[in-house]
């Protein structure tokens, strides 16, 4: 196999054996899941926890999850805002100590 390039097997995108099967069971049963999780959302006489999580589960095939962003609060990143005002006390100090940039 050539490093970087797909030279055998499926085509990108070809769902494998063991859900072609499910797909062509459920097909023939006559039963659509997706289907199923939205009868299941609206139907006011189940209980909210269920609704909200047939909910969650099909907002999924709608909207994109954003993904996590994570920040650092430690002491190595500082922001530094120069508004004018001269820094008295302490905060000279950390004024005049030299700034690190931490690319992640």
């Amino acid at each position: 196999m050539a490093i970087g390039r797909k030279t055998g097997g499926r085509v990108r995108g070809t769902p494998n054996r063991q859900t072609q099967d499910i797909q062509s069971l459920l097909a023939r049963m006559g039963c659509d899941p997706i289907e199923g999780m939205a009868r299941i959302a609206m139907d006011p006489q189940n209980p909210v926890e269920v609704r909200a999580r047939m909910y969650a589960e099909l907002a999924g095939y709608v909207a994109p999850k954003r993904k996590a962003m994570q920040f650092d609060s430690g002491d190595t990143n500082r922001v530094v805002l120069n508004i004018g005002i001269a820094p008295r006390g302490h905060l000279a100090q950390i004024a005049t100590e030299p700034v690190r940039v931490i690319e992640g």
